[in-house]
């Protein structure tokens, strides 16, 4: 990983039974805390219910149970259905300004 900076910190965190060392943002250090939490918290939920497979094993589950929950997030905050109807709805003041503006200078005439 990169070297330790002024607005860095070198932290340890657990992963089961892996003890790993990072550097991170000073303002980023509970989200990764938050989330080695997180991961171990899921790791022995699925240790506890598949008592025959491998720590590698489970640790796929894990990692496959946090990617879906990233995917489920990116499409609850997906703003692009939001954005092209922004622009319809910008497209068509457009053109009643545009409307508004040449009734009124067919009127003048």
């Amino acid at each position: 990983m990169s070297e330790q900076t002024p607005d860095t910190i070198n932290i340890k965190l657990q992963l089961g039974d892996h003890p790993m060392r990072f550097i991170v943002p000073w303002n980023e250090e509970v989200y990764y805390r938050k989330a080695a939490d997180y991961l171990n918290k899921r790791f022995q939920n699925y240790s506890n219910k598949n008592k025959g497979k491998s720590a590698e094993q489970i640790w796929v589950y894990v990692a496959l149970e946090a990617a879906m929950n990233l995917e489920r997030q990116a499409a609850r905050y997906d703003l692009e259905p939001v954005m092209e109807r922004i622009e319809k709805i910008n497209q068509s003041i457009i053109e009643a300004l545009n409307g508004d503006a040449s009734q009124t200078d067919n009127k003048q005439l």
